[in-house]
């Protein structure tokens, strides 16, 4: 493990990364929409869409409230195909479910 990189695989600027992240989202979830409240229930988190802690390119990155971070690490992985009416926008961003081979590492 290099100095760049903590125990639990996030590199040490990872809180930046994070805050950089949901900035852009305008600290709003990107899949349901909801700003980041975390006393009813919605704080936003950073969904690595590969799993891989360590690839902070931006189109591995996506803001996801908790509810939705949870569903859809649980329900979706790269290269599994979704139908169009149910692909979300941030899905479309990165032209994500589509082929059935992507790999959000290599923009798709």
């Amino acid at each position: 493990m290099t100095n760049s990189a903590k125990a639990n695989g996030y590199p040490v600027d990872w809180e930046a990364i994070a805050h950089r992240v949901k900035s852009a989202a305008d600290w709003r979830c990107e899949h349901c929409g909801h700003t980041h409240d975390p006393n009813n229930g919605y704080t936003l988190t950073i969904h690595h869409l590969d799993g891989d802690p360590g690839n902070n390119a931006d189109e591995n990155l996506v803001a996801l409230c908790q509810r939705c971070h949870l569903y859809w690490q649980g329900c979706w992985q790269p290269g599994q195909l979704v139908m169009g009416f149910a692909r979300p926008q941030w899905m479309e961003r990165r032209s994500l479910g589509i082929t059935g081979n992507d790999d959000p590492t290599k923009g798709c």
